[in-house]
């Protein structure tokens, strides 16, 4: 079987969550014997005059960079230390954050991006953007976040919601490719409302066939109601979940900005990891023109 998970970025910001998120990716990275890039961007502050874009204490941002360049190469050599067998490398950029992180996607070929998440959103998050929201929204790949408290990095419980039916079939072949690897079991949640249970329940059939096709283990179980994300939540508690896969089609939902959303409900009320598929095509679509100069402040977070 074709391994969907060959090359992996991590973010790395040397934060605990960071931290944490380096571990998930060395395992998951053994497990899938795929490469890791450790990330990291430094911004910069620039300004327009007459003259055009100036970037602002380029003395200090060298310092930056040297000072970054020197702990990402510790982390770097620790972790070839420790796991002698990974292909581990470091790429540091000096753009907008996922100006930077796209690019690397893109030239390095990119199939997850992991970035560890504080898990609750604070009022100042919703205003101003936390990083992770940052980069589940805006990068070109599938997006796993690591709650800074998860300290279990093998995937023996796989829950697989059924709520949306774009790129389904993919879902399951990556959840399947990760349930191989880990030698887990896939707990397959049809979940809808009234209205569109027919479909739902028509998809949720078509999965829980390719499962058995494929000899994959599983579980299933469908639910109706209007409270998905707290449903979704409190299924992978009672269920002792390991990770959650999700559709990016899901994000279609969070754009109303204050109201308790699903996206906002399940990263509040979900402790374990959530993978959020996106289609692989987008990486093969970013081209250099997407680049642009960034004018301001860095968000937070």
């Amino acid at each position: 079987m074709q391994d969907l998970i060959s090359t992996i970025l991590v973010a790395v910001d040397f934060t605990a969550k960071s931290h944490n998120a380096v571990e998930m990716a060395v395992h998951i990275a053994a497990r899938h014997k795929a490469k890791i890039i450790l990330f990291h961007n430094i911004t910069s502050h620039s300004i327009i005059d007459r003259t055009g874009i100036q970037v602002t204490a380029a003395e200090t941002i060298s310092d930056n960079y040297q000072k970054t360049q020197m702990v990402l190469k510790e982390l770097l050599l620790s972790l070839k230390a420790q796991y002698p067998t990974l292909e581990i490398k470091s790429v540091i950029t000096n753009d907008r954050l996922l100006n930077g992180m796209n690019e690397v996607i893109y030239s390095e070929k990119a199939d997850l991006v992991i970035c560890g998440s504080s898990g609750k959103q604070n009022f100042v998050q919703l205003v101003l953007g936390s990083l992770s929201y940052q980069i589940l929204t805006d990068a070109n790949c599938s997006v796993l976040l690591v709650p800074e408290n998860c300290k279990k990095y093998s995937f023996d419980k796989i829950l697989v919601p059924v709520r949306v039916l774009e790129d389904l079939a993919d879902k399951i072949e990556l959840s399947i490719a990760i349930a191989k690897r880990n030698k887990g079991i896939i707990s397959l949640l049809g979940i809808s409302t009234d209205e569109d249970v027919v479909k739902i329940k028509e998809a949720y059939q078509r999965a829980k066939t390719n499962l058995a096709i494929k000899s994959q283990d599983y579980d299933s179980q469908f639910l109706l109601t209007r409270n998905k994300a707290t449903q979704i939540s409190k299924f992978s508690e009672d269920d002792s979940t390991d990770i959650i896969i999700l559709n990016y089609k899901d994000e279609d939902s969070w754009k109303s900005f204050f109201s308790e959303n699903f996206f906002k409900q399940i990263i509040n009320y979900t402790d374990v990891p959530l993978l959020f598929l996106k289609n692989r095509e987008l990486s093969k679509n970013f081209s250099q023109d997407q680049i642009g100069f960034d004018i301001t402040m860095p968000h937070p977070g």
